[in-house]
């Protein structure tokens, strides 16, 4: 039986999504709460692999189990076992043909700025206070240059295969809420660093320090040497995957 399950996370304390030899990771909390419930171990599959200190609000997983145990009674169990900071929030039989990463369409993500004078206490680790007020429209005029398919060379990760870094970006989306500015990304895939990157470049935009065709420039440029300043991880979200 396919299973797709969707997670929220506060990425503060992670190493990331991946398994890997060091740090704390969403998928072995995950993977060890599936082996406490089921008594065996699972493959797992995400639609993304959100970096150290990045949160998910919609991240999709699938895997393969024997169908003893309905979703619905896994999602209480699995919430059971897993640590304070993941969470199960729905789980659904799936086809088999369906695969979280390689069945997605498009990925929602969300970067946070906070610009008021004073650290927030209560959303830290959720944003990125940025001193100075940030100047929204320039912010959303700089990123219309953004959509569409591009080669992300300057913004994504100096470790992505050279072949695999052209990507379409469907929409972005500067608006303020409050004391918050929020970017939003919708791509088809996000290349390593590359969310990040984008909300540094515009960060810089938003406070005068680059005029609004900047980010544009960069982006034609095709080198990582132009790489603006990337933007902390925690104001980060995965918010939604859409199939």
């Amino acid at each position: 039986m396919n299973i797709k399950v969707v997670l929220e996370y506060d990425g503060t304390n992670f190493a990331g999504w991946q398994q890997q030899a060091h740090g704390r990771t969403v998928e072995v909390e995950l993977k060890k709460a599936l082996k406490q419930v089921t008594g065996v171990d699972h493959k797992v599959y995400a639609a993304g692999r959100t970096d150290a200190g990045a949160h998910a609000e919609g991240q999709v997983v699938s895997f393969q189990t024997d169908g003893r145990i309905s979703p619905r009674r896994l999602v209480a169990a699995l919430n059971a076992k897993l640590p304070e900071d993941v969470a199960v929030l729905s789980a659904e039989t799936v086809p088999d043909e369906f695969h979280a990463r390689y069945s997605a369409r498009w990925r929602r993500y969300r970067y946070r700025f906070l610009d008021r004078p004073s650290r927030s206490a209560l959303e830290r680790g959720r944003c990125w206070h940025v001193r100075g007020a940030l100047d929204v429209e320039a912010m959303s005029t700089s990123a219309k240059a953004l959509i569409g398919k591009h080669d992300w060379t300057s913004y994504c990760s100096a470790s992505e295969p050279a072949d695999a870094r052209v990507r379409e970006m469907r929409s972005v989306s500067v608006v303020r809420r409050g004391d918050f500015v929020e970017l939003e990304l919708v791509a088809e895939g996000f290349l390593r660093g590359l969310a990040r990157s984008i909300a540094g470049a515009l960060a810089e935009v938003g406070r005068g320090r680059q005029a609004p065709d900047w980010v544009g420039h960069v982006l034609r440029a095709r080198d990582r040497r132009q790489a603006p300043r990337t933007a902390p991880a925690g104001g980060l979200t995965l918010v939604e995957v859409i199939y």
